[in-house]
């Protein structure tokens, strides 16, 4: 009775974590706020590519850290960083400062990386409860959305009253979810192997999820193609808005119809689970996003591109929940956040040349030009990542 309350009390806490460290005030004006501070578009996905360097550096060290650390300590430093890079960047007067602060929230992001699913999973495992994880992390994986559709809307109107408000509340809220974090009962862990050498165990887990076990392999590939793509599309949506004459004002609202509409879709998305298998949904979605931004490059009025750009956040909600519970369902708890974090790390190794790339092409030719690269980057690396899950899915014998 008592571990049965630990775990209902241990999922609330965790929901509640994942709302805080979603609800992030500044993701619909920080293009106009990097313009309010004389930087461009550009400048902020440099800083994003600089952002995506320090997480790919960071990414696995971090899982590895989250596997033999208590994962409670791995989450409360990585808010205590993400907090300190929202105080730096409300002081950050140019390039050089603000690209710095990105490597703070870099780190953060990386501690936190695959740390939370996994605390969630050994809470399961604990209590024998393993196949309700789907379900569970897919209602997680929702609230976080909505808390960021509901950071989205406030956040446009706190910019509008001073361009520095919605990062005070984003590290007001960070601080309450560290406030969460240290309630959560850190579950027991089932293996512990991993503390021979780091770097050794590091190198031996990237291994065994990248060549040594085929189908997680054909889900890090394909996902890591997606993924890159969706955070693509979610920074192009501003100079594209801006481009058609939409006012600033309209982002926030823009982007939480957005976030509300993934949010149900994560929340729902385990009822379509026996219906299509990982290939199959994944395979669909990046026709869907492929789709998507070649018919942005015709640049349509803002009714016809809202739902376009909505595919992104589509794909982020319904297939996050799935490559997660495919992961875990098929790695030992002693390695499954170092595993995700190498899920993770690939994508932001494919983002920091893309992000560089698309600046560049929206700089000399438009935003119609680097969705067009986008659209053709995610054709290619898609359909490669598909022929390769299929040819090893068919000799090892498992199904998709």
């Amino acid at each position: 009775m008592e571990g049965a309350m630990s775990l209902k009390r241990n999922i609330k806490l965790i929901k509640a974590h994942t709302v805080c460290s979603n609800m992030l005030f500044m993701l619909p004006v920080i293009v106009p706020y990097y313009n309010s501070i004389g930087l461009t578009f550009r400048d902020f996905l440099i800083g994003e590519a600089v952002f995506s360097a320090s997480v790919l550096l960071c990414e696995v060290p971090s899982g590895w850290i989250s596997d033999v650390w208590r994962r409670k300590t791995t989450l409360m430093i990585g808010a205590l960083l993400f907090v300190g890079g929202c105080c730096g960047l409300m002081l950050a007067n140019g390039f050089w400062a603000a690209t710095f602060m990105q490597v703070i929230f870099g780190v953060s992001i990386a501690l936190g990386s695959g740390t939370n699913t996994a605390l969630l999973y050994d809470s399961l495992a604990d209590a024998g409860r393993e196949e309700e994880y789907r379900r569970i992390d897919g209602n997680r994986h929702g609230a976080g959305i909505y808390g960021t559709a509901v950071a989205c809307m406030a956040g446009a109107l706190l910019f509008a009253v001073d361009p520095k408000l919605p990062l005070l509340f984003d590290a007001v809220i960070m601080i309450i979810a560290m406030i969460i974090v240290a309630c959560i009962d850190e579950p027991h862990r089932h293996k512990k192997s991993v503390e021979r050498h780091m770097f050794h165990d590091m190198w031996m887990t990237m291994k065994y999820a990248l060549s040594g076990h085929p189908e997680i392999t054909g889900i890090i590939i394909l996902s890591t193609v997606i993924f890159a793509t969706t955070k693509l599309m979610l920074w192009a949506q501003q100079p594209f808005y801006m481009m058609i004459g939409v006012p600033v004002e309209w982002f926030g609202f823009i982007l939480t119809a957005a976030y509300i509409i993934g949010g149900i879709a994560a929340q729902f998305g385990h009822c379509l689970e026996k219906r299509f298998g990982n290939r199959t949904a994944l395979g669909f979605t990046a026709g869907t996003l492929v789709a998507s931004c070649f018919l942005l490059v015709m640049l349509p009025p803002l009714w016809i591109a809202m739902p376009l750009f909505l595919t992104g956040t589509l794909t982020y909600a319904i297939c996050s929940p799935r490559i997660n519970n495919a992961i875990n369902s098929r790695v030992g708890s002693e390695r499954r956040a170092t595993v995700l974090s190498t899920a993770n790390l690939m994508v932001h190794f494919l983002f920091i040349p893309s992000s560089v790339l698309v600046g560049y092409l929206s700089e000399h030719g438009g935003i119609q030009l680097s969705l067009a690269w986008m659209g053709g980057q995610l054709l290619v690396l898609s359909a490669l990542g598909l022929w390769l899950w299929s040819r090893q899915t068919i000799r090892s014998r498992v199904p998709a």
